[in-house]
């Protein structure tokens, strides 16, 4: 967004400074029933955006909906040069989105020198501490932060991958979006969510900062005008492994006896017990013969009487 007027929006206690150009606020937040939209004088209620941690810990902080960010032009660069402050380095630690949000939250970044703290300085300064060649994010030549897609294979090199979909943005990826003149980049804390993700990002809202631009800070942004994004390699987050399924042995059947169990079933077939929905799925596939036929023995848990299991009966192990 551009340099411009200032309005102050109060949330509880706290302010969120937006630049505005011609008297237009630089981000548009979304109606919606959780958010009120309301005049300078009046207090905005916005929703709440969650910043996991690799330990499971949970930070909650309001993030304002923001339908769009039009970001400002970088400075022209010197010939030769395809983005300016190309080997002027700036410190960050990204070993893992948790340090790098918890280091660049709430500052100004101005890697290049140029109108302060714009959207693209934050992906520079990840991608000169990220890359193996200390690299600095291209716009290819645009001076757009939306033209970074232009040169996406020279941006992406080999430590990031390319999402093409905005269903697939996962958290930790440098989104790209496309509205306005210039449009705009953040990082995403969050996955994709119904059109939205919770993005850290610097011109976006923050703090004004000095020559310009606004201090990293979180919105909900809007992925309608979504041109790609940049997922972190190391960042990327394994399938987790699903539980392995109960293994089935020989037993087809069991003549039930007094004080017979499904666990002890269990154990006795597959040679480990597994309580929980584990257990509930292996009831659904034992099937009483005589005493209920056809009832499994889960039904029976569930029935009125509260019984799988009948001594003297015969179950038989029905897996498809």
């Amino acid at each position: 967004m551009k340099r411009g007027t200032k309005t102050f929006i109060e949330i509880g206690s706290a302010a969120i400074v937006a630049l505005a150009v011609g008297g237009v606020a630089g981000f548009q937040i979304k109606p919606a029933e959780e958010i009120k939209i309301a005049k300078a004088d009046q207090i905005i209620t916005l929703p709440e955006a969650i910043v996991e941690t690799a330990d499971g810990e949970i930070t909650v902080i309001s993030a304002p909906v923001v339908e769009s960010v039009d970001g400002n032009q970088l400075n022209e660069c010197p010939e030769g040069e395809q983005e300016c402050g190309l080997g002027t380095y700036v410190y960050a630690p990204t070993s893992t989105l948790e340090e790098f949000y918890n280091y660049t939250i709430g500052k100004c970044w101005n890697v290049d020198g140029a109108y302060g703290s714009q959207c693209w300085d934050l992906a520079a300064l990840h991608w000169m501490n990220y890359t193996e060649n200390g690299r600095v994010f291209s716009t290819c030549g645009t001076g757009a932060a939306k033209g970074a897609w232009n040169c996406k294979e020279y941006n992406a090199g080999t430590e990031y991958d390319l999402v093409y979909e905005a269903v697939n943005v996962k958290k930790g990826a440098f989104v790209i979006t496309g509205s306005g003149q210039y449009g705009h980049v953040c990082e995403a804390l969050s996955d994709y969510q119904d059109g939205y993700v919770d993005c850290l990002g610097t011109n976006q809202g923050g703090g004004s900062c000095e020559g310009g631009g606004a201090a990293a800070n979180v919105i909900r942004l809007s992925l309608k005008s979504f041109v790609g994004a940049f997922m972190p390699k190391t960042y990327i987050q394994p399938e987790p492994t699903p539980e392995p399924p109960i293994p089935i042995t020989g037993c087809i059947e069991w003549g039930v006896q007094r004080g017979d169990t499904m666990s002890k079933i269990m154990l006795e077939c597959e040679n480990t017990v597994v309580y929980g929905e584990p257990m509930n799925a292996y009831a659904k596939t034992w099937f009483s013969r005589i005493v209920k036929p056809g009832q499994s023995v889960y039904d029976g848990w569930n029935s009125p009487s509260g019984v799988g299991l009948y001594a003297g009966d015969w179950i038989d192990h029905i897996t498809k």
